[in-house]
């Protein structure tokens, strides 16, 4: 009995056991705070390489020559290399979309105005990188997030051709 009343008065043992219950909570928030900062990186480094890859096809003039296969692969190539190899081939899928021009994208019967304009490209990126903490997973999350990026490539209006 005299040991477990000295226990009782020791105000160390307090602070350890509140320390014991607080540490996992002060843990969870650090981790998922890592969790939110890289996702947020991930998808900001990618926006980024989204738009200096399709931003060189309007530098090229040729980009029209290229099959959608080689314009696919070129994109895919270039987000890798401007995310700074944080990006993996295998993480990205890409979507495109080819208009021969404005008319045809915005879907303009013959009737109506006619546009005159360079081709178009409609590109979606699909982004799966997984968490790299088992966090997400441990609550049902999956272990993996996913996010959808898309871009228009297209010119100004032209002359009548």
């Amino acid at each position: 009995m005299g040991s477990i009343a000295h226990f009782l008065r020791n105000k160390d043992a307090v602070v350890s056991i509140e320390v014991a219950l607080i540490f996992p909570v002060i843990l969870f928030i650090l981790m998922m705070f890592f969790e939110l900062a890289r996702i947020a990186l991930v998808i900001t480094l990618v926006d980024v390489s989204i738009e200096q890859s399709v931003q060189s096809f309007r530098e090229d003039a040729l980009f029209n020559t290229l099959t959608e296969e080689e314009i696919k692969t070129t994109t895919s190539e270039n987000i890798i290399a401007h995310s700074f190899n944080m990006i993996h081939e295998d993480s990205i899928q890409i979507e495109l979309q080819r208009f021969s021009n404005l008319n045809e994208f915005a879907d303009v019967k013959e009737s109506e105005n006619t546009y005159y304009s360079l081709p178009i490209l409609n590109f979606s990126v699909y982004l799966n990188e997984n968490f790299i903490t088992p966090l997400p997973q441990f609550f049902g999350l999956g272990d993996s997030f996913q996010h959808e990026y898309r871009h228009v490539l297209g010119d100004l209006l032209g002359d009548e051709a």
